[in-house]
């Protein structure tokens, strides 16, 4: 700043309110801010954000943890939450934890580390002292897609106990009664309750056979969504659909039934809680539960920038899935 202020006869003041967008409403002339500008790129000026952050006491920059950068509907969010993060200026880090503690506990550690201005995390089983953590810094802080019931904190969900439960209702008044349902065997709220809503609504109708609940551990999926798959096809009472509680758990279940010749509607129906893109070539009829993820990114982004700012109130938020059809 101090060479473009020294070739322009300026002072380094005038220069940073112009580069920092601070000029409009000053003395300063806008032919004098298009000199400035014009200089700064002719001079290949670029910001120290370093030293700006030192002055600002601010990074620009806020930290997103998620389980499966790699699952659609991570993807899907992680991409909402930089999107509506740039409308504030702000640049998005994006970590991974595979479902894994340590390496949530390495997430958080490496963020807080970086001095961002607040996280956005998908909360990972255990991880409860982890995520106290940035509490203690007194940093802000969402969790989004699932949280921690004792951490006191803002939160974006998804009613999943309820719309679980109209899916599962939806199959039961289309004359399905033998309806199972493969589920991730983890100990987090929107799993437990995915899986709750199926049980109780199948519970009320009296049609629960708890043979066609299948746990599936998450480091041995693949293996045990084959077996439970072929489990469910050699049922002496023939099965005639299947839940699947997310979508990973969906598209190896769906694989392992083309695998075994299960046809789909014909044989056996599918549910998948959460919308896949190939769904509209695969020319199948599924049932699936869209989450509303754009919103649930915006406003996790929204509620941390608050806090960022100053704003002392948690705000926690459950919004309502919708349940559509493929075809």
């Amino acid at each position: 700043m101090q060479d473009i202020a020294d070739k322009l006869g300026l002072s380094k003041g005038t220069v940073s309110l112009v580069l920092s967008g601070k000029a409009r409403g000053s003395r300063v002339s806008e032919e004098t801010c298009r000199k400035v500008r014009q200089t700064a790129e002719e001079m290949n000026y670029q910001p120290n954000e370093i030293a700006r952050s030192l002055s600002t006491g601010k990074s620009m920059s806020i930290g997103v943890i998620v389980t499966d950068i790699s699952n659609e509907f991570f993807g899907n969010l992680t991409f909402h939450i930089q999107e509506q993060a740039k409308k504030y200026g702000y640049t998005v880090i994006t970590t991974n934890t595979n479902e894994s503690l340590e390496e949530f506990n390495d997430a958080v550690t490496n963020l807080l580390n970086k001095q961002i201005d607040g996280i956005i995390f998908v909360p990972v089983v255990g991880g409860e002292k982890v995520a106290e953590k940035i509490i203690k810094r007194h940093l802000p802080v969402v969790q989004v897609d699932r949280y921690f019931p004792d951490m006191k904190a803002s939160y974006i969900i998804v009613d999943n106990y309820k719309v679980s439960a109209e899916i599962t209702e939806l199959l039961i008044k289309k004359g399905n009664r033998r309806i199972a349902v493969v589920c991730y065997d983890i100990d987090l709220n929107a799993l437990r309750e995915r899986r709750q809503g199926y049980i109780d609504t199948m519970n009320r109708y009296g049609l629960l056979d708890t043979t066609l609940i299948k746990d599936i551990n998450y480091e041995d999926q693949e293996e045990q969504i084959k077996q439970a798959i072929i489990d469910l096809k050699n049922n002496p009472d023939k099965v005639d659909a299947i839940f699947f509680c997310s979508r990973r758990v969906f598209i190896t279940g769906v694989k392992h039934m083309h695998r075994e010749g299960i046809k789909i509607p014909e044989d056996m129906e599918v549910l998948c809680f959460d919308k896949i893109d190939s769904f509209s070539i695969a020319n199948i009829p599924i049932h699936y539960i869209e989450q509303p993820i754009g919103e649930m990114g915006k406003k996790a982004v929204d509620i941390l920038i608050e806090q960022i700012n100053g704003a002392n109130d948690i705000k926690q938020y459950v919004l309502d899935a919708e349940i559509k059809h493929s075809i």
